[in-house]
């Protein structure tokens, strides 16, 4: 919550104190992530990743506290990506001339997603490998289970057509 310095004025809407208390704060929260679903392919395509990665360790019956990790691992990089939406859209608010320190700065965001998918692909491999790696292990997991396989197969083929889908005029203003 953001609170006004003593003396200064409350019209501006920012600087305003937060009315409403926590449950419209999700409200908002849940604005942001549609915003960032509904403009974003990246964020789309990282997030059919991140499901899709924990589809195979569901099916592949990963120990709840692997599952655990790819599952934070995965939101990580989902938060990483909506802020670096956040920066960019700032700055493009800022900036309405191209600058070098802007594109730096934009660059510098993405940069950072970049490195936590890395380290989110370092962790699922590391999780994954002995299973991925090892294809009578994978192929005897697979059929202790085919109804998991076949539904983590069914998730993540709709997962990746959900995320490549043109969301065509879909622009933060």
């Amino acid at each position: 919550m953001i609170r006004t310095p003593r003396g200064a004025s409350t019209s501006n809407p920012v600087l305003r104190p937060a009315r409403g208390g926590w449950i419209r704060s999700f409200v908002f929260a849940g604005r942001g992530l549609g915003l960032v679903w509904r403009t974003e392919r990246n964020f789309r395509v990282q997030a059919a990743v991140g499901w899709g990665t924990l589809a195979l360790g569901w099916t592949l019956r990963l120990p709840a506290a692997r599952l655990a990790v790819l599952v934070l691992v995965a939101a990580v990089v989902l938060a990483a990506e909506a802020m670096n939406t956040a920066l960019e859209v700032a700055v493009d608010l800022v900036v309405k001339t191209p600058h070098p320190l802007a594109g730096a700065a934009k660059d510098l965001a993405a940069g950072a997603v970049l490195c936590t998918s890395f380290g989110a692909l370092g962790v699922g491999v590391v999780l994954l490998g002995p299973w991925l790696f090892t294809p009578a292990r994978l192929w005897f997991a697979l059929a202790a289970h085919p109804v998991s396989a076949l539904v983590g197969v069914v998730v993540l083929g709709l997962l990746v057509r959900a995320a490549t889908l043109p969301l065509e005029g879909r622009r933060i203003a």
